[in-house]
């Protein structure tokens, strides 16, 4: 049995997404999804992308993410980006999976594995240009790279994080982008200079591929925007809603209040509805005074604290309103009131990624299929 709340998944907006991403961008997509694509469904969202053809590549956090993909059927080169390797290093190489080396100790142990299967590794080296946490300083790029080839270990990719693509100005010359731009390049000439065989760059996320076309180099990392939020909003298409449904009526008479604490009070005979989604489904309390919902094509307040399981909505203004209508509390709804990540997040302080993350598993996800 489908629960009426549920976490609707539109594949066809993301293979969309990504189709506009290197459409935009020109060069190659390795795809993000870590964290379950977002709380989108990483093995739903990798199978269609993969079936599209509409990306080149996958970037993952964990190597337990890698290898749940690769477990699926998904053969796509995947890039393991996060400090998750130590100890999964041997799992990481037998299912195929692109190594990072941000550190020494990184490089040590995947140079351990080499040694102990008798041959090559494929690696990238992640260079730290200004985010401060993950790689290899630009000054110790060379020293890395010779130990990597006296390893065994083939640095093949060179990578940096950008810090603060997100809000740097377009025109802005001393932005850190472009600062982080100029050491990634130092690097990359020393490295090359030293000999070390790099085949592919990449810099950019999605906000370094929109708004920084030289950061866009051999490929483009991209999450936020294939799933229509971010800076690239006006280009691409949500593909996250959460959508309830009307349980139950109410009628409640002026100075008669709902919910826990009696935050809200009724200023006039008010018709409130029972929605069944709360906080336990990704619905913020933080949120409570603030978040609206999509009823009938209009838009009404929830009223109350948000609890574990429910949430109020004052639908006095909505008389049609009836128990089972849809409600939309995040995503596109009828009349061009839908509610977007960004407003969502700013009702309860979050963030775009914390929103879609943050949607809870206890939710079923339903897709909407892409055509390939």
């Amino acid at each position: 049995m489908i629960r009426r709340t549920r976490v609707e998944i539109d594949l066809q907006a993301i293979v969309g997404n990504a189709r506009t991403v290197r459409q935009v961008t020109g060069t190659p997509l390795y795809a993000v999804v870590k964290a379950d694509a977002y709380g989108h469904g990483a093995v739903a969202v990798a199978t269609a992308l993969a079936q599209a053809k509409a990306a080149d590549g996958l970037c993952v956090s964990l190597v337990e993410e890698g290898v749940g993909l690769r477990d699926a059927g998904i053969d796509l080169p995947i890039l393991v980006m996060g400090p998750s390797q130590v100890g999964g290093e041997e799992e990481m190489v037998g299912a195929r999976l692109l190594p990072v080396i941000s550190s020494h100790e990184e490089l040590d142990a995947l140079a351990h594995v080499g040694r102990r299967r008798k041959e090559p590794i494929e690696a990238h080296l992640k260079i730290d240009t200004g985010m401060g946490r993950l790689g290899v300083p630009v000054e110790r790029a060379v020293d890395i790279a010779r130990e990597a080839a006296q390893s065994g270990i083939r640095i093949v990719g060179l990578m940096t994080h950008f810090a603060n693509a997100d809000t740097d100005a377009v025109g802005d010359e001393d932005s850190l982008t472009r600062t982080q731009l100029a050491r990634f390049a130092d690097a990359e000439r020393v490295l090359l200079a030293a000999g070390a065989p790099l085949r592919v760059r990449h810099a950019a996320n999605s906000s370094g591929a929109l708004v920084f076309p030289e950061a866009r180099m051999d490929l483009v990392r991209c999450g936020i925007a294939l799933y229509g939020n971010g800076r690239w909003s006006s280009h691409v298409t949500p593909a996250m809603r959460l959508v309830t449904a009307i349980a139950q009526l109410r009628r409640i008479p002026p100075g008669a209040s709902v919910g826990y604490g009696a935050t809200w009070r009724a200023t006039r005979d008010s018709r409130v509805a029972v929605l069944p989604c709360g906080y336990a489904d990704g619905l913020p309390r933080r949120a409570s005074g603030h978040a609206q919902a999509a009823v009938r094509g209009k838009r009404v307040p929830l009223v109350g604290l948000i609890s574990m399981d429910i949430a109020i909505a004052d639908v006095t203004d909505v008389p049609d309103a009836t128990v089972g209508d849809a409600v939309v509390l995040l995503g596109r709804a009828s009349g061009g009131v839908g509610i977007t990540a960004a407003e969502y997040g700013t009702w309860a302080g979050l963030s775009e990624y914390e929103v879609t993350c943050g949607m809870s598993k206890r939710v079923p996800r339903t897709y909407v299929e892409a055509a390939r």
